[in-house]
């Protein structure tokens, strides 16, 4: 009689393993599902290669050496594509060309990190749609402050400058 009980309790034990062993991997499974689904909404906006991404143009510290960028989701960092930079008219320009606030469209396959302030990449080609000042990327200086403890790079426009783009 011992010896069945202990026999049947240990093949309820092993059952009992068994389904646990089973919801768990479920219960993986599913959340793995949600987080695949969110990931994808996230990035389903900021993917599209016909609409891009519009967002400001921030050059960080002092001498503007770093950059980041704003759009309606906040703050986030980017490489700008080498050759793949154009202004208004659909000149290609440089890095150096870009001041404090001017807005951006970006375009690509872009994918967005999980990370703070998030990491663009998959950036394949930026036009300049709309010159800025730095009091328009002055509502972005405490969080980029933040971020990277250094202060909004002041690179603005002179007349000369203005000049020589219309040319």
């Amino acid at each position: 009689m011992k010896e069945k009980l202990r026999v049947g309790l240990m093949v309820l034990l092993v059952l009992t393993l068994l389904a646990m062993a089973g919801g768990f991997w479920t219960f993986v499974g599913v959340q793995a599902e949600k987080e695949k689904a969110a990931e994808l909404v996230e990035n389903a906006g900021q993917a599209e290669e016909e609409g891009g991404i519009e967002a400001m143009f921030i050059p960080v510290g002092t001498q503007g050496d770093s950059w980041m960028f704003a759009d309606e989701n906040g703050l986030f960092e980017a490489e700008i594509p080498e050759g793949e930079l154009y202004n208004e008219a659909g000149d290609k320009i440089t890095a150096e060309e870009l001041y404090t606030g001017d807005v951006l469209k970006i375009y690509g396959n872009i994918i967005s990190t999980r990370s703070l302030p998030p990491q663009y990449s998959g950036i394949e080609k930026m036009i300049r749609i709309r010159r800025g000042t730095v009091e328009d990327a002055a509502p972005y200086s405490t969080e980029i402050q933040k971020y990277t403890g250094k202060p909004i790079c002041a690179k603005e426009r002179e007349d000369r400058s203005l000049l020589e783009e219309k040319k």
